[in-house]
C-alpha cells in the first residue's frame, strides 16, 4: 500500500470550540456519510458509537437528492455528560471528532480528532478512535 492510501488519524492540538460543529446534509451511497454519539461504558469496559443520523424517509429516491436527517445535536447535548463524544463522518476520507464541554449552561463541541485517509472499502467501517480517547477500550458500534 502506497502511504498516499494510509490512514491519516490526528489529534487537533489547537483549542478549537464550536457552539455546533458542521454535519452532513446528504445522503450518498459512495460516501456514506453519518453522524454518532460515542458513550464510555466503563461497565463494559468500551466504548459505544450509537448513530443518530440516517437516511430521510420521505427523500426523493434518485441517488444525490437524498437528505441525510440527524438528530437535534442542541437537544441531545442537554441528556448527555461533559465528555461525551461526537463523530461526524462526512466520507472515507473525512471525519471528525468532538468532545461536549459547557461553556455556562451551553453546550459546546470540542474539536479533539480529525481523519483523513482510507482505511477499508468494507461498509460499515466505523474509524477507531481509541488512540485519541483515554485507555484503552475499544469503540463498539450499536445501531
Amino acid at each position: 500500500m502506497s502511504p498516499s492510501l494510509w490512514t491519516i488519524m490526528e489529534p487537533i492540538n489547537d483549542y478549537i470550540l464550536m457552539r455546533r460543529p458542521a454535519i452532513p446534509r446528504k445522503w450518498s451511497p459512495l460516501a456514506r456519510p453519518h453522524v454518532a454519539i460515542i458513550i464510555d461504558e466503563p461497565l463494559v469496559g468500551q466504548y459505544a458509537r450509537y448513530y443518530i443520523s440516517q437516511i430521510a424517509s420521505s427523500s426523493s429516491k434518485s441517488i444525490g437528492s437524498e437528505k441525510l436527517e440527524t438528530v437535534d445535536i442542541d437537544e441531545i447535548a442537554k441528556d448527555f455528560p461533559v465528555g461525551t463524544l461526537l463523530e461526524v463522518k462526512f466520507n472515507a476520507t473525512n471525519a471528525n471528532l468532538y468532545q461536549l464541554e459547557k461553556c455556562g449552561s451551553m453546550p459546546c463541541w470540542r474539536w479533539v480528532g480529525k481523519y483523513r485517509g482510507i482505511n477499508t472499502f468494507e461498509h460499515p467501517s466505523p474509524i477507531d478512535w481509541t488512540a485519541m480517547v483515554t485507555g484503552n477500550r475499544k469503540i463498539a458500534s450499536k445501531h
